[in-house]
């Protein structure tokens, strides 16, 4: 017992200062008091934290020169009258209330505040489904889950907080993981249930680990697509890197949007070119002519480019806010223990060697790789995509 509650009380500390799990029973020095260990610990974590977060914004500047240089490049080219011109959308494409797609609600969360946005199909005696989306989406990029799933589910997507009609609270601290996480939690049992399937897409699938680790009781089955578990303590992004170079230079945003303003800048140059790129462009657009259509890409820019400045800086303040701090938050030994099915497309740019980054976290982990779909797996190949999950739901 006395054993169990030192562990208890380290684990706690993990979580405050970001440390890495240690069993303090083994590794306190002879003679060191629990106040002296805490603060020979404190000191090593902060160092290393330190130490990431330099490497990261040295990248961040080169990376951000080069990105300068090339937006002066086009301006020169096409001119800067083009460059800054953007324009918002301000008829709301009729596909986003579809009631075939279900009904639109909000939840105020109580322990934040936040209102979030969500969009309900299914009889509220089924079995509750939740989906949350990635960057840069809304709850319309599971309109074919939904259209699949609600007649076994009660399958609520959500506007994750800084997206689409969900509240977008100001400061990159407003989107730190724990906030992320306690407002799913709150979301699943503001729909008076004790559990739920939790299906997550790019940072939608990074919340989901966390939820699964944090609070298990929660999760019945976790089904990811395309985000592995990042533990930046353990430098697995980093390392992954490393042992990919051309991984770098595809992720390089990563590091490019903790300078302030630029990504934001460049995302809305020459009419949200930043967004026609992410969907329809030659790296990491659709890979299926069709799956992505003019109305779809419609319904991302009318949320995208409403004239509130954090339309935008919200959903890329997932990055800032998670990726580099002081302290490094780590994983702390935790592990995903419910059921896992990873979903990977095979001509996506974040390359399917990166999924194997999750083995180490999630002990039960199905990985299927979607033969021919990009990122936007769940869009490109949503047949494909709903029957490998309906197979993992009915094991």
């Amino acid at each position: 017992a006395s054993r169990a509650r030192t562990l208890h009380k380290n684990k706690t500390l993990v979580s405050r200062y970001g440390w890495q799990t240690v069993d303090t029973l083994r590794v306190r020095q002879l003679g060191e008091t629990t106040q002296d260990f805490v603060s020979r610990m404190k000191h090593a974590g902060l160092l290393r934290s330190l130490l990431i977060v330099t490497i990261v914004y040295f990248l961040a500047l080169c990376w951000g020169a080069v990105v300068l240089l090339r937006c002066l490049v086009r301006m020169v080219t096409r001119g800067p009258k083009a460059f800054f011109t953007w324009h918002a959308l301000e008829e709301r494409p009729r596909c986003l209330d579809d009631p075939d797609l279900g009904v639109h609600g909000y939840v105020r969360l109580q322990k934040s505040g936040v209102r979030l946005h969500y969009v309900k199909a299914g009889d509220d005696s089924k079995p509750l489904m939740v989906l949350l989306h990635g960057l840069p989406e809304i709850w319309y990029s599971w309109r074919h889950q939904i259209a699949e799933f609600q007649q076994d589910y009660r399958v609520v997507a959500a506007d994750m907080r800084g997206y689409g009609e969900s509240d977008k609270p100001a400061g990159r601290r407003a989107y730190r993981m724990e906030y992320l996480v306690e407002d799913i939690r709150e979301l699943i049992e503001a729909f008076d249930s004790t559990s739920c399937v939790l299906v997550g897409h790019d940072w939608g699938g990074c919340v989901a680990y966390n939820v699964a680790m944090e609070y298990p009781h929660l999760v019945d089955r976790l089904v990811v697509m395309e985000c592995p578990v990042i533990d930046p303590i353990q430098l697995n992004y980093l390392k992954h890197c490393y042992k990919h170079p051309g991984q770098f230079f595809k992720l390089a945003f990563q590091f490019l949007v903790h300078l302030p303003f630029l990504v934001e800048l460049v995302f809305k140059s020459f009419d949200f070119s930043g967004l026609h790129t992410t969907f329809r462009g030659e790296l990491t657009g659709s890979k299926t002519p069709g799956a992505i259509t003019d109305e779809d890409f419609e319904v991302y820019k009318y949320y995208f480019s409403k004239p509130d400045p954090m339309a935008i800086t919200g959903p890329f303040n997932y990055l800032r806010a998670n990726l580099v701090t002081i302290p490094l938050q780590d994983l702390g030994g935790e592990k995903v223990t419910a059921p896992t099915l990873l979903l990977w497309g095979e001509k996506s740019f974040l390359g399917v060697a990166m999924a194997e980054m999750s083995r180490p976290f999630v002990p039960n982990l199905s990985l299927r790789v979607v033969e021919g779909a990009s990122h936007w797996v769940q869009q490109d190949r949503p047949a494909v995509v709903n029957s490998y999950m309906r197979e993992f739901l009915q094991q």
